[in-house]
């Protein structure tokens, strides 16, 4: 099963959206590409267009800036992708999975709930704790 999640938030590190995202059936590559799509949506949605995304999948990185071929069976997202980023001032970074865990927990949170949910207020706790973590640089090590 597949999931994704993802946080805005403002220069300073505060949240602006979240959302978590249930994909049903499918491969990690899948949910790293839809997170973004998603993530751009809610972008869009709040009329933010000047954005830095930083992702954990290298290859999702690497897609965006042309560097490999993206398989045929993702090609129907990534052509949604290229359109929202036409009018959007993009910077899609990788980063290590430690430094991206608030949006990985909301991830595991679509999993578990196999739901969808976009927030723009009322954040769940766990969020905002990670959130607060990240702003403060201390790093979250997970365990397991």
């Amino acid at each position: 099963m597949a999931a994704g999640g993802g946080v805005v938030r403002e220069s300073r590190g505060q949240i602006v959206a979240a959302f978590r995202s249930f994909y049903g059936s499918g491969t990690n590559n899948l949910a790293e590409s839809r997170a973004l799509l998603d993530g751009l949506l809610v972008c869009r949605q709040i009329g933010v267009t000047k954005i830095v995304v930083r992702v954990d999948s290298k290859l999702v990185a690497s897609w965006f800036h042309y560097k490999c071929e993206i398989p045929w069976s993702l090609l129907q997202w990534w052509h949604k992708i290229r359109e929202l980023a036409r009018d959007m001032d993009l910077t899609v970074a990788h980063v290590y999975r430690e430094l991206n865990a608030p949006a990985d927990s909301l991830a595991v949170i679509g999993l578990s709930t196999s739901s969808d949910h976009t927030f723009f207020s009322n954040f769940p706790s766990c969020l905002i704790g990670l959130t607060r973590l990240d702003r403060m640089r201390v790093p979250y090590i997970r365990n397991g």
